[in-house]
């Protein structure tokens, strides 16, 4: 009887167990994120084409509008903030410590990057909920054949940040002093 009922009882969701957070734990940072109302908005279509994708690699924009419809579809308003980085501020930004890496060592420079943010709390996410956002981004790459990078995984946190695992071949293509970005 035992045997009859595992085969009625269905697998659960890849997105039931989320590692760190145990189960049905993601159902309660899923709903701290959900702003369906907000997602119908102009604000947020407004956000839909603020970063910059001039140059983008065809992949990364393809897992970019892949998990921002997977969130959508959960009601969780995503969007990104940065794709295509220019030289002056990604030194700004190094500067400033909000970066790890200088002009032309960033693969946002090469346009091989997304920073995705949510729509109305910016960054002010728990650490739980982009821990949801993070295993929704690998789930997404993963079905997509998209081999990508969450910054969520490093020590110097990061996790707005998704980048193309082959990055520095796309960088290694430009010649020495090349100006990358044609912008700064």
């Amino acid at each position: 009887m035992a045997n009859r009922r595992e085969a009625v009882v269905p697998d659960r969701p890849a997105l039931d167990v989320v590692p760190g957070l145990g189960d049905h734990a993601y159902v309660h940072e899923v709903s701290g994120m959900v702003d369906r109302a907000f997602i119908y908005s102009e604000r947020w279509s407004v956000q839909q084409g603020r970063a910059d994708r001039t140059g983008a690699q065809p992949e990364i924009l393809e897992f970019e509008r892949k998990l921002i419809k997977r969130c959508f579809k959960l009601g969780i308003p995503l969007f990104a903030h940065c794709v295509v980085r220019g030289s002056l501020e990604q030194n700004r930004l190094f500067k400033a410590g909000r970066s790890k890496a200088r002009a032309g060592e960033s693969p946002h420079n090469y346009g091989a990057a997304v920073d995705l943010i949510h729509g109305t709390k910016a960054w002010a996410l728990s650490p739980k909920q982009w821990a949801v956002l993070g295993h929704l981004g690998k789930e997404v790459a993963a079905q997509a054949g998209i081999d990508v990078i969450w910054g969520g995984d490093w020590k110097f946190w990061d996790p707005a940040h998704w980048e193309l695992a082959n990055w520095r071949s796309i960088r290694a293509a430009y010649a020495d002093g090349e100006d990358w970005d044609g912008r700064d």
